[in-house]
């Protein structure tokens, strides 16, 4: 769990662990008493004053009216001041970086969009650490801390960029040097992982509750492919944190040669310069002028990449049985040609399962999904 140094005080301790309980418990429950929060949270009359106390000192609850009951006095009651602190989000993209920065509930405050050049990882800590010194600086509530959604694979802690074969990332600390930068707690996911928890919460029409009866999985289409996917309103990460990396499936045993040392992987045949390589074409930017157009070189080449793609999430749809797939990231940009031959291709590859809806992705979900990671993290959000 982060530490809540900052919301509750004490690092570590068991005070600290305390506040938390009470915090959420008040988040959970409000408005509600003092008695009925000493009996829910399961400490004593004297330490949840204390705590209470502390937590209205720094304006992360606040009493909102009163209760009155059929006998005796009326009691203050307690609820939890979203508002009061808030949370940055960062999606690092292929070709921009978005940052968000939302209250405690996952509600989007304000927003920032940033060309950020990934090619070199060296460079990368300095450049978001400007731009979210950027957002901090703006009016607003405390910043807690900050979630962000990488390329790549990510150390179970959430520190480390363990190897982004699409970038040539390879055991990135940006956790640590971010933190050092900003004096902020830091936490990494992929970010096909957090844009999923992201999308899930925009769905559930509420930002904080991810826990709607819906799973879904989240396909980020850049350079390269990988798959969020949320159970339960919970990440499934896998044991080493690769569940769902789709971009390493081989699809084409004669295919193009992958940076990983295989033939024919998936994200060497539908990212967006291979799609425009099979269109003719020389550029990203000369297909989406091509496919906007109805040029129908172009269109052929994205419905192929749309049936590999669909052939792979086949495979998944049985496996997860998930509602919903939302496709995003720079490729998804193709639009309905790409979703439809995706869609197509599940169906075709996947029979027996469910139904299953294809969407565009939600343009907010990957930094609010990173935003919300931070605040699971933390303990602040179930």
């Amino acid at each position: 769990m982060i530490e809540l140094a900052l919301l509750t005080g004490g690092p570590g301790s068991v005070r600290d662990v305390n506040s938390a309980r009470v915090l959420a418990t008040i988040r959970e429950h409000g408005p509600i008493s003092r008695s009925e929060l000493i009996k829910k949270a399961g400490l004593s009359k004297a330490t949840v004053s204390v705590i209470v106390a502390n937590l209205l000192e720094r304006d992360a609850v606040r009493e909102s009216g009163k209760q009155q009951p059929a006998r005796g006095r009326s009691r203050i009651l307690l609820e939890f001041n979203s508002a009061a602190m808030t949370v940055i989000g960062v999606q690092l993209s292929d070709d921009r970086c978005q940052f968000v920065r939302t209250d405690l509930a996952g509600t989007i405050l304000d927003r920032l969009d940033v060309e950020i050049d990934l090619s070199d990882p060296t460079e990368v800590p300095a450049a978001l650490a400007r731009a979210i010194r950027r957002l901090v600086r703006r009016p607003g509530g405390t910043v807690l801390g900050v979630g962000i959604g990488v390329p790549g694979r990510v150390d179970a802690a959430g520190r480390n960029v363990q190897v982004a074969l699409s970038h040539d990332w390879h055991e990135v600390g940006l956790a640590d040097e971010l933190e050092r930068a900003l004096d902020l707690p830091i936490t990494l996911t992929n970010r096909a992982k957090v844009a999923a928890l992201g999308h899930l919460a925009a769905a559930a029409g509420s930002p904080a509750d991810t826990r709607v009866g819906r799973d879904l999985v989240y396909l980020y289409l850049g350079d390269g492919v990988v798959s969020g996917i949320v159970t339960g309103g919970r990440l499934l990460v896998g044991h080493d944190g690769t569940a769902g990396d789709l971009g390493h499936v081989m699809v084409e045993r004669r295919g193009p040669l992958c940076t990983c040392g295989t033939r024919g992987c998936l994200q060497v045949l539908v990212g967006g310069t291979a799609i425009a390589t099979d269109a003719g074409l020389d550029s990203w930017e000369a297909l989406q002028r091509a496919v906007a157009a109805g040029e129908p070189a172009a269109l052929r080449a994205v419905r192929r990449a749309g049936d590999r793609l669909g052939m792979a999430l086949g495979h998944l749809v049985v496996a997860v049985t998930p509602s919903t797939i939302a496709v995003g990231g720079p490729t998804a940009r193709l639009g309905a040609p790409l979703l439809a031959e995706i869609d197509r291709a599940v169906r075709r590859c996947a029979p027996t399962a469910g139904p299953v809806e294809i969407v565009p992705a939600d343009d907010d979900a990957p930094p609010r999904g990173a935003a919300l990671l931070w605040l699971q993290r933390a303990g602040l959000l179930q």
